[in-house]
């Protein structure tokens, strides 16, 4: 038995075994546990193998209900992990009360930091450059963007197991300050992306005596982009529906621009 910390080896190893079970083997009782197990498992029978039964018992407590945002998941298990190896009477309590306590904050964090809002702000970018003629620009941010985010859950495994519970405890504000500056900036993106490249627009005009005046002209002048912007609202709207998927809204979208442009109230 060794009291010497994991090796960047050894931590790399626990990271990669957390990386490629997280998902694939969730189960419906305890979620992320039998990830949890294998990526701490052969550590914990390094800190403890001089002692079976308390080993044994270790198992136990930790295959108990954890589910969180992957990377950040994996940074809570290193910093337990961290904490096993202090050896301490209370270790796995304590272990246990960091995984309970950060998994749900955490899990908000880690999907608007590497889920959500990065890959909805990158493939508007790269959508808009494909529609600008620049291909490659899309192609090539979104194929820097992976590594980067290897890199970057990597970093955060190491401040979870070095740093202990100390660094995703004492920065939680830090890293809420900049999960809602990604998400403001997502949003921006977003609503830039629908002005520029949602076209909506009528041709429908009205007559009164010999002055015709374009329904159109009359909506730019008081709210510009309007149509576009309640065409994606409707279309969201219409995505919470029961039944409704991506795949039937499409067709959806489909039939009423179909219907409308033939009725000549859309152009």
């Amino acid at each position: 038995m060794s009291n010497e910390r994991l090796t960047k080896k050894e931590l790399w190893n626990f990271s990669t075994r957390y990386a490629l079970t997280a998902q694939a083997c969730q189960n419906y009782e305890t979620m992320q546990s039998c990830a949890v197990i294998y990526s701490m498992g052969p550590y914990l029978e390094k800190i403890y193998a001089d002692d079976p039964e308390l080993l044994k018992e270790k198992f136990k407590a930790h295959f108990q209900f954890f589910n969180c945002q992957t990377y950040f998941g994996a940074a809570i298990i290193a910093a337990a992990l961290a904490i096993e190896e202090t050896k301490s009477s209370d270790a796995t309590a304590v272990a246990s009360a960091i995984k309970t306590s950060l998994m749900g904050p955490f899990s908000g964090i880690g999907d608007a930091l590497f889920n959500t809002m990065p890959k909805v702000i990158l493939a508007a970018l790269s959508a808009y450059a494909a529609l600008e003629g620049s291909f490659m620009t899309g192609a090539i941010l979104l194929v820097i963007f992976t590594p980067l985010l290897v890199f970057l859950r990597w970093k955060i495994i190491e401040l979870g197991y070095y740093k202990g519970a100390e660094i995703i405890t004492e920065h939680q504000e830090q890293l809420n300050n900049v999960r809602e500056a990604i998400s403001v900036l997502g949003i921006i993106v977003v609503g830039a992306l629908i002005a520029t490249t949602v076209k909506v627009s009528t041709p429908l005009t009205i007559t009164a005596g010999e002055s015709t005046q374009s329904i159109q002209d009359l909506i730019d002048s008081i709210f510009p982009k309007l149509l576009p912007a309640v065409a994606t609202f409707l279309v969201y709207k219409g995505l919470d529906m029961k039944k409704m998927n991506t795949v039937r809204m499409v067709w959806v979208i489909i039939v009423v621009v179909m219907t409308l442009s033939v009725l000549k109230v859309i152009a």
